[in-house]
């Protein structure tokens, strides 16, 4: 019995052990990891794509150039004083049928200087040369009597003789000139306007002059054109987009 006795202490001691709390750590908690000394990888910023060259255009209008205008013996300078914008009064117009309506009348062929085509029997935009320019001749497109214009005193004829007369084919009461015509028409005037020296504001419509005509038509703002052509030649030196200039007499 004692030994039955001394087997059951010895196992709720054992029972006892098994049950009481284990020993607290004196230990901390885990240090934190240890940081790399190590520089960082610098990362390369992605580079933008190139950036495309920056492309002028020509200045509109700028397709005439001086050798377009220049004529054999020279141009007489001293002589073109105004610039008269005229319209040809119909979209099928020619310079050649021009001409020969103007010999009918009793002329020397053309009055024009120059003539710009609208694209329908003559080339749109295309400026044709006229004998009266190459032979630096007076012009037969604005007759107008002696007497007071825009505040100036002008001698009988003054504007066909001292008149460089430019022709747009088309009859612009009914339908604006087109973008070509207006172009080769800027462009003309600026050269003109540089190569002998004309102000600006001396570039007419045949009826500011005479009064008693609509020409060079509704469709044609002289006031804008004045502005336009001033703006043009006191801006950046002009590149040319290339020839506008068609077969001369």
């Amino acid at each position: 019995m004692q030994r039955i006795a001394w087997c059951a202490a010895a196992l709720a001691l054992a029972v006892a052990g098994c049950q009481s709390p284990a020993p607290k750590s004196t230990l901390g908690p885990p240090p934190p990891p240890v940081l790399s000394t190590r520089a960082p990888r610098v990362v390369e910023p992605i580079a933008p794509p190139p950036r495309a060259p920056e492309i002028v255009p020509p200045r509109a209008g700028r397709t005439v150039s001086p050798a377009d205008i220049q004529v054999p013996g020279g141009i007489r300078r001293n002589n073109w004083k105004v610039i008269v914008v005229h319209h040809a009064a119909s979209a099928k117009a020619t310079p050649q049928g021009m001409d020969a309506y103007h010999r009918q009348r009793g002329w020397d062929g053309l009055g024009y200087h120059f003539v710009i085509g609208n694209g329908v029997n003559y080339p749109d935009g295309r400026l044709f040369v006229g004998p009266r320019w190459k032979g630096q001749r007076t012009g037969a497109h604005c007759k107008a009597s002696a007497g007071r214009y825009f505040g100036t005193y002008c001698p009988n004829n003054y504007f066909n003789e001292h008149g460089i007369g430019i022709c747009l084919i088309g009859d612009l009461d009914t339908e604006p000139p087109t973008a070509r015509q207006l172009q080769t028409l800027e462009s003309l005037i600026a050269v003109l306007i540089e190569e002998i020296g004309i102000n600006p504001s001396r570039i007419y419509g045949h009826g500011e002059v005479t009064h008693k005509t609509a020409c060079p038509g509704r469709h044609v703002n002289m006031p804008a054109l004045r502005r336009s052509i001033a703006a043009a030649v006191a801006g950046p030196p002009t590149v040319y987009g290339g020839a506008a200039t068609g077969t001369r007499y």
